[in-house]
C-alpha cells in the first residue's frame, strides 16, 4: 500500500471511528486496589524509608500488573501468589517494630492479594475478548503498555478462539488501520493521538472502574483555528461485571460505606514506581550524602514499555540510531541530550560497563595498572568531599579558587569519569590531592584509557550498524522498537524510540544507567 493510500485510509477511519469507554468491575480486584492504595497513602514520606522501600515497590508492581495485563490473576507470569506470601512474611516480621496501623494495613494488603492470586478470573481479558468478537470481519489488535506480555496475551486470546494482533501503544499509533482495537489500562496512560487521530474503526478503552480520569478526545487544533467543542464523543459503556454476583453486590455496599479510594492515573503507572525507586529521599538532599556509585539521572519511557535511566552529565554517552534516511546510522551521543523521538540502543548491561570491558580487552596487560590509577585519584577526591564541611560544593569552590575553570566534582568522583576534560583542571585536582608531581604522567596514562573507550564504542557502533537490516528499520518505524543481534558472542540489543521523559530528578546507581531495564526491574 502506498503512503498516499494509507493516508486516505487513516482519514477515512478517523471520520467514522467509534470510541468506547469500557469500565470493568471485579470484587476481589477492587478490594485489593482499595487496600493497597490506603496502605501506600497512609505511609506518605515514610514509604521512602529503608524498612518500607522493597515492600512498597512490590505493592506498586502488583497494583500496576493487575490494572494493565489481561491475564488471569492466578497466572504464574504475574507472580501475585509469590508476592502475597512475601508481603505476609513482611507483615509478621514488622509487627511490633513499625507503627501498628501501618502493619495492620500491610496485613490487609497481603490477605487481599492472596485471595486475588487464587482467583482464576481474567476480567480485563474477558471484557477484551467480548469486545473483539462483536466484529470478526476485520483485523483487530489488543494494545498493551509493555511488550513483555505480548506473547502470553496473544496465546491467552487464541485459547478462546480470538485471533488478534497484540502490540504496544506505538503500534496502534503508527501501523496499519484496524477494524477493532482494545486498549487495556488506565485511561490517563493513553496518548491524545490514539483518540483524536484514531487508526481503528472501533476502539474500546478497557480499564477497571476505579480511576478518576476517563478517556477523552482532545481537539487536534485549538481556538481560534477551530472550535474546541468540536471533538469526537466517547461513548460510555455499562460496567462489565466479572466474578461472583453476590460478591459484586456486597463489594458495592462496602465501597459506598467505606469510601473506596479512587485512583489517579499516576498512582498506577511505571512512572510512579521509577520515581519511588530512584528518588533522593528528603533526608539525603545534602551533598555530603552522595557517593561515587550514584549520579543525578532522569528516566525515559520507551516505545516497547520499558524504560532507561540516563545521566544528566554531558560527558556520559549512549548509542543512538538514526533510521529516517536510506541507511540507518549508529553514533555515540551525549546521554543527557537525547529526548522524545530519539532511538537509542540498549542491552541488559550498562553501556559504560560494556565499554569498560571492551576497552580493557584493547588495553591488554596494562589495563589493571591503568584502572588502578584511574580509581586512585577519584577515591582521594571522594574522600575530600566527605571530609569537607560543605561536601561536594565546598571542594568545587576550593578547586575554582586554585584556578580550575570547571569543577564538576560530582561527575569526577563517579565511576563514569575517566578524567576531567581539561588537562589544566586535572593538574589543579592533582595539586589539591598533593600529587602535583604525578599530574603530567597520570594525564598521559588516563588518555590511553579514554582512547580505548572511544575505540571500543566505535567498534560496537560499527558492528551494530552492519547488523541492521531493512526489516529492523521497518519494525522501528511501525512499532517503535526492534531487537538486533550482532556478529560474535554479543548479547541481543534493543533499539527503542523514546516516547517521553519523566520530569523528576532522580539519583540512580551507576550500574543502572544506560541499560535496558524492563519495568519489572524497578
Amino acid at each position: 500500500m502506498t503512503s498516499l493510500a494509507l493516508t486516505d485510509r487513516v482519514y477515512g477511519c478517523a471520520d467514522r471511528s467509534e470510541i468506547w469507554d469500557q469500565p470493568v468491575e471485579h470484587p476481589a480486584a477492587r478490594s485489593f486496589l482499595a487496600a493497597s492504595s490506603r496502605f501506600l497513602r497512609s505511609l506518605g514520606e515514610a514509604s521512602y524509608a529503608d524498612v518500607w522501600m522493597d515492600i512498597t515497590a512490590l505493592v506498586r508492581r502488583c497494583r500496576r500488573l493487575i490494572c494493565t495485563v489481561p491475564l488471569p490473576f492466578s497466572s504464574p507470569l504475574l507472580e501475585l501468589h509469590t508476592a502475597a506470601l512475601q508481603l505476609t512474611r513482611a507483615a509478621l516480621q514488622l509487627g511490633g517494630i513499625v507503627d501498628a496501623g501501618h502493619a495492620a494495613s500491610l496485613t490487609a494488603v497481603a490477605e487481599n492479594l492472596l485471595r486475588l492470586a487464587e482467583d482464576e478470573c481474567d476480567p480485563l481479558g474477558e471484557c477484551t475478548r467480548e469486545f473483539l468478537t462483536l466484529d470478526e470481519g476485520g483485523v483487530s489488535i489488543v494494545v498493551l503498555h509493555n511488550r513483555a506480555f505480548i506473547g502470553p496475551v496473544k496465546e491467552a486470546m487464541a485459547r478462546y478462539g480470538v485471533m488478534t494482533r497484540v502490540g504496544t501503544y506505538s503500534e496502534l499509533a503508527t501501523a496499519e488501520v484496524f477494524t477493532s482495537a482494545a486498549v487495556v489500562g488506565p485511561p490517563g496512560w493513553m496518548r491524545p493521538s490514539l483518540l483524536n487521530a484514531p487508526r481503528a474503526e472501533y476502539i474500546a478503552v478497557v480499564h477497571y472502574n476505579f480511576f478518576r480520569e476517563y478517556p477523552a478526545v482532545e481537539p487536534l487544533l485549538f481556538a481560534p483555528a477551530i472550535s474546541t467543542s468540536v471533538v469526537r464523543p466517547v461513548i460510555k459503556s455499562k460496567p462489565y461485571h466479572s466474578g461472583d454476583p453476590q460478591a459484586l453486590e456486597q463489594n458495592a455496599l462496602m465501597a459506598g460505606a467505606s469510601g473506596t479510594p479512587v485512583l489517579e492515573p499516576g498512582e498506577c503507572m511505571p512512572d510512579e514506581e521509577i520515581h519511588a525507586s530512584f528518588r533522593l529521599p528528603p533526608s539525603q538532599h545534602g551533598d555530603r550524602q552522595r557517593s561515587s556509585d550514584r549520579v543525578v539521572a532522569f528516566a525515559a519511557a520507551l516505545a516497547d514499555g520499558s524504560y532507561v535511566l540516563l545521566p544528566r552529565d554531558a560527558d556520559a554517552r549512549i548509542l543512538t540510531v538514526q533510521a529516517d534516511g536510506p541507511c540507518p546510522v549508529v553514533t555515540q551521543a551525549p546521554a543527557s541530550l537525547v529526548g522524545p523521538g530519539d532511538c537509542i540502543a540498549l542491552r541488559s548491561r550498562s553501556h559504560h560497563q560494556d565499554l569498560m570491558d571492551r576497552a580493557d580487552a584493547l588495553l591488554g596487560p596494562s589495563a589493571t595498572s591503568l584502572r588502578s590509577l584511574q580509581a586512585g585519584w577519584k577515591s582521594q577526591l571522594l574522600e575530600k568531599t566527605r571530609q569537607h564541611p560543605r561536601g561536594i560544593r565546598g571542594v568545587a569552590d576550593d578547586l575554582r579558587r586554585r584556578g580550575a575553570r570547571t569543577a564538576n566534582v560530582s561527575y569526577w568522583i563517579s565511576t563514569w569519569c575517566i578524567r576531567p576534560r581539561s588537562q589544566d583542571d586535572f593538574t589543579v585536582v592533582m595539586s589539591y590531592l598533593a600529587r602535583s608531581d604525578e599530574a603530567a604522567t597520570a594525564w598521559g596514562q588516563l588518555r590511553l584509557i579514554d582512547r580505548a573507550h572511544r575505540s571500543a564504542g566505535q567498534r560496537y557502533a560499527t558492528n551494530l550498524q552492519q547488523a541492521l537490516t531493512l526489516q529492523h528499520v521497518q519494525q522501528m518505524t511501525t512499532a517503535g522498537w526492534c531487537e538486533v543481534r550482532t556478529a560474535g558472542n554479543d548479547s541481543g540489543t534493543l533499539i527503542a524510540r523514546i516516547e517521553h521523559v519523566l520530569p523528576d530528578r532522580l539519583y540512580a546507581p551507576v550500574q543502572a544507567l544506560c541499560r535496558l531495564r524492563p519495568t519489572e526491574d524497578v
